[in-house]
C-alpha cells in the first residue's frame, strides 16, 4: 500500500496478474479493481514519484529470478502503462529482483533530492534455499524519474533478502532486512545499515536484537 501525492491510498497486489483498488477516504471505502498487468507477479512494493506524481509498479514476468516490466500512472493510479526501462548490473554483474520487497521511496533531502529509491536483493541465478549463502539485499535509484537505473552495492551481508527502507530527517538513508541464510549468526533477528550517498553504498551493518524475524 501507498498514498499518492494527492492522498489517494493504493492496494496493489497479484501473483498471476496485478490488479490495484483506490481509496479517496483514508481506506473507508475501496472503488472496483483496477488491472496493472494482466500476468506477472508482483512480489513488492510500489513507488510514488513525489516530484511528477507518477506511481510506478514493477512486474516479474513470474516467480523471481526473472524479467520485469516497469508500469506507471500518471493518472492517481486509475491506468497504467507498461514501459522499457534499463536496469544496469550491480557490482557483481546481477540483475536485482524486485521480490518480496517494501515500497519505494522518493528522496526529499539533500544534494540527491528527487531520487527514486527501492530495496531489491539479488535472488540467485535460480533462486531458493539452495542458493541462500549466494543471495544479498541491495536497492536500484534511478535519477530520471524511473526511465533508468542504477544498482546500489550490496547490503554486507551474505543471505538477506525482503528488505525496506526509509529516509532519515537528516538525510541518512536506514535500511533493513530479514536473513534467511540458516548459518548466519542470530539468524532469527533482522539486520540493519546505513547509507550517507543517497543509497549507493551500505555501511556499519549490525544484527538487530530486538526486532525478531521467523525462519
Amino acid at each position: 500500500m501507498v498514498t499518492t501525492t494527492k492522498g489517494t491510498v493504493l492496494a496493489i497486489w497479484g501473483n498471476s496478474g496485478i490488479v490495484t483498488r483506490r481509496s479517496e477516504d483514508g481506506g473507508r471505502s475501496w472503488e472496483a479493481p483496477v488491472t496493472v498487468s494482466p500476468a506477472g507477479y508482483h512480489g513488492g512494493g510500489a513507488i510514488v514519484d513525489t516530484q511528477s506524481g507518477d506511481i510506478l509498479v514493477f512486474v516479474e514476468d513470474r516467480q523471481p529470478p526473472a524479467p520485469l516490466t516497469l508500469y506507471r500512472s500518471r493518472d492517481d493510479g486509475k491506468s497504467w502503462e507498461p514501459e522499457k526501462t534499463v536496469i544496469e548490473k550491480d557490482g557483481n554483474g546481477h540483475i536485482p529482483s524486485m521480490h518480496m520487497n517494501e515500497h519505494g521511496i522518493t528522496l526529499r533531502r539533500g544534494p540527491h533530492k528527487g531520487r527514486l529509491l527501492r530495496p531489491t536483493r539479488y535472488y540467485g541465478s535460480n533462486g531458493g534455499e539452495a542458493e541462500w549463502s549466494q543471495q544479498y539485499t541491495n536497492a536500484v535509484y534511478s535519477d530520471d524519474g524511473g526511465r533508468s537505473w542504477k544498482t546500489s552495492k550490496p547490503f554486507p551481508e551474505k543471505g538477506t533478502g525482503e528488505a525496506t527502507l526509509v529516509e532519515l530527517s537528516d538525510g541518512r538513508i536506514y535500511y533493513n532486512s530479514r536473513v534467511h541464510w540458516a548459518e548466519r549468526p542470530r539468524n532469527k533477528r533482522r539486520r540493519e545499515a546505513w547509507s550517507d550517498d543517497g543509497g549507493v553504498t551500505w555501511k556499519d551493518w549490525r544484527i538487530v536484537d530486538v526486532l525478531p524475524d521467523g525462519d
